[in-house]
């Protein structure tokens, strides 16, 4: 890994982060994200087509304060999200991006979803990306740690 701990805080009450599931997600072709509906135009996606819209939701969601290190404000911490991923792909490596991040990048494009409908099936080919990473670091000789959500003061 990098200079960091490689250290992930899971959300409340979660005691393990599932792999089963982000193996699941990562083996389906059915897109990630919801189907789109575009005010005064409809569904942009038919919605009568599988998913896997609630897996991914449900995965991005079992990390722990991502507002708190990346931005309050949404549209902060998306751009934050999204110039991160840009770089890192430009770069061609995820390496100096710390597994925790990784896990908020996923968490804040799902959460992203309520005000830009259809941000995850646009970014879909880099959120796979971002899962495989961290699938590969879990595989790995040095995987990360997933710890419990930190006691508040």
């Amino acid at each position: 890994m990098g200079a960091f701990a490689d250290e992930v805080y899971l959300a409340a009450g979660v005691k393990r982060w599932p792999l089963e599931i982000a193996e699941r997600l990562l083996a389906s072709p059915l897109p990630w994200g919801p189907p789109a509906y575009a005010l005064g135009v409809g569904y942009i996606d038919d919605p009568k087509q599988p998913d896997q819209a609630s897996d991914f939701i449900e995965l991005a969601h079992l990390v722990d304060g991502a507002y708190e290190r990346h931005g309050s404000a949404m549209g902060v911490a998306i751009q934050w999200a999204m110039a991160t991923c840009e770089a890192s792909r430009a770069a061609g490596s995820w390496r100096s991006v710390s597994t925790q991040d990784l896990l908020d990048m996923l968490f804040l494009i799902a959460r992203g979803e309520r005000f830009t409908d259809g941000l995850i099936r646009s970014q879909e080919a880099m959120l796979r990306e971002v899962m495989q990473e961290v699938v590969r670091r879990v595989h790995s000789d040095d995987p990360p740690v997933f710890l419990p959500r930190p006691k508040m003061l």
